[in-house]
């Protein structure tokens, strides 16, 4: 430990760097990583009494000119674009229809669906009450019992009452399971030998289905999470109760995953237009007795004028 020096925390954040112009990674990776290895390092520093930290003035690199998403990139669909996504995930990919309908409707996590178990001593689908128990988190085969929130170690879970449709389409998946290591499995999206589904998975499929949907974005499987919020909306269902199924901790969390629309935009101004009362005045249908329906300033002067004597 006592060999690392800053410079090479430096020529490794410039490699990193320059993967990030490539368009390889998103500088918040790449700070993600970087986070790790400086908290590392500064432990080191105490627990072996080191007399020099080579973590001293090293900075994270500068996100405030990167956009994860933009106006052609959202990184969602659109409401009017689910339906029709949906429609060919299901006639394309069924195999993966209900895990992406779980995905679209709670906004899991690929790495919270894949080690949803639906059978077993502690099954996380509650058929009899169909109750969704989200409390894993699996990545690379390492599963964890809590999940992204969770902090000082504590198990953090979360209930979800599914409506019955979305059971429906659970059960359907289930019975179509085939015999042999999926069908054995407590798993509830199990991979063709029985265990965790790798986290591309879905990347190949969602790209073709939006192909075939003639949808022009580029969507990964992060896209599920983000309509979530912006189909919760447009349902009009309480932010508090969007945050509950999300698991999202706080509003800046729901806000940086939800995408707003054009058309909600103009209908939230045009309800703001109405209340201000534009269209009225412009019109000469103010309110006031004494409008003057759009006349001249001087006839305006003088109705005033008439008015104060």
């Amino acid at each position: 430990m006592d060999a690392v020096q800053k410079k090479d925390i430096e020529e490794w954040k410039a490699t990193q760097g320059r993967r990030v112009e490539r368009g390889e990674y998103s500088p918040n990776t790449v700070n993600g990583w970087l986070a790790i290895l400086l908290g590392t390092l500064r432990a080191a520093v105490e627990d072996l009494g080191l007399e020099r930290d080579p973590t001293r003035n090293v900075e994270l690199l500068d996100t405030s000119a990167w956009n994860t998403y933009t106006e052609e990139e959202p990184g969602a669909l659109a409401v009017a674009e689910v339906p029709i996504f949906m429609a060919k995930a299901r006639e394309l990919y069924p195999q993966h229809f209900a895990m992406m309908a779980v995905g679209v409707a709670t906004g899991r996590r690929p790495s919270e669906l894949r080690p949803l178990r639906r059978q077993g001593p502690t099954p996380d689908m509650l058929w009899d009450e169909g109750v969704l128990l989200v409390r894993r988190s699996e990545t690379k085969g390492e599963v964890v019992e809590r999940l992204k929130q969770g902090k000082r170690g504590k198990i953090r879970w979360l209930r979800v009452p599914l409506p019955s449709e979305l059971v429906d389409i659970l059960r359907w998946h289930v019975d179509r399971l085939p015999e042999g290591p999926m069908r054995e499995s407590d798993l509830l999206f199990p991979s063709e030998t029985g265990g965790y589904r790798a986290p591309s998975c879905l990347d190949k499929p969602i790209m073709a289905i939006a192909k075939a949907a003639k949808i022009g974005k580029h969507l990964s499987p992060r896209f599920m999470r983000r309509t979530f919020q912006d189909l919760g909306r447009a349902a009009q269902v309480h932010d508090l109760v969007v945050r509950a199924i999300s698991g999202h901790a706080s509003a800046d969390m729901q806000q940086h995953y939800s995408t707003v629309a054009g058309e909600e935009v103009r209908a939230g101004l045009a309800k703001v237009i109405s209340l201000a009362g534009f269209t009225k005045a412009q019109q000469g249908k103010s309110g006031d007795p004494g409008g003057d329906g759009g006349g001249s300033s001087e006839e305006s002067s003088a109705k005033v004028e008439k008015k104060t004597a």
